[in-house]
């Protein structure tokens, strides 16, 4: 932290509001379907934003699996809008094994940079160097229940698999738009990668990554690392306004 400002701890001395980071807040919640029109091929669906998210960064999307009529489920994710005006997402799915059309309902939250000013006639706003809003008492604060750190990799011919090991809870909302299809994180050493969040009918954290064969960047990821959020947002207090 500077030399002045405000920092806001928590019981376990993780920093959770503070004057030199933006800080993520619940934007809203709803639900919607992945469906397919045929067997073989992929399903999808959309969400469009009650209200667009007006900030420069892009929304974070948490989703949480409510009923289907697979045991698996694969995807990737992508955003409507840009920079300024979010205005939505897109979900494209995967599953194999089943004759039937995909069919499932996800609950979805959307959680965004703060950058509103307060709703109430009191309370506390705090701003950073540039007089932009970064906090206000009226937000909705995100908590982080936990990441995925470590991932165990196992390689195959067409497709690598990076497991989680996390364990996911009936109630845990998994951020996908942590990894889109075409993550860097993978140092172009990836056709596309999406998530796999149902296998065998039990909820989990895998990265899929179709690989690409030749060259590619020799140091892998470079001793990077990658963390995907997983929180939990009660109803009874995460609530559209």
């Amino acid at each position: 932290m500077t030399d002045f400002g405000l920092s806001v701890a928590n019981d376990y001395g993780s920093v959770i509001i503070s004057s030199d980071y933006k800080i993520m807040v619940f934007s809203e919640r709803g639900t919607f379907k992945i469906t397919s029109k045929y067997t073989d091929v992929e399903g999808n669906g959309s969400v469009m934003f009650n209200k667009p998210i007006r900030t420069q960064e892009p929304p974070q999307i948490f989703v949480r699996l409510v009923s289907g009529v697979h045991n698996d489920l694969s995807i990737y994710t992508g955003l409507f809008g840009g920079p300024g005006n979010w205005t939505g997402f897109l979900v494209v799915s995967a599953v194999r094994g089943n004759p039937n059309l995909q069919n499932y309902t996800l609950e979805y939250v959307s959680c965004m940079y703060s950058n509103l000013k307060s709703t109430s006639d009191y309370g506390l706003e705090l701003f950073d160097y540039q007089g932009n809003t970064i906090y206000t008492s009226s937000d909705n604060v995100v908590k982080f229940s936990k990441f995925s750190k470590n991932w165990k990799l196992t390689q195959g011919d067409w497709v690598d698999y990076y497991d989680s090991g996390l364990t996911i809870d009936a109630d845990d909302f998994v951020s996908i738009s942590s990894i889109d299809r075409g993550v860097n994180w993978f140092t172009g050493h990836a056709q596309y990668a999406g998530l796999t969040l149902l296998s065998d009918g039990v909820r989990m954290l895998r990265i899929n990554n179709n690989v690409v064969r030749g060259d590619w960047y020799y140091q892998g990821t470079n001793n990077t690392c990658l963390a995907i959020p997983v929180c939990k947002f009660p109803a009874s207090r995460y609530l559209n306004t």
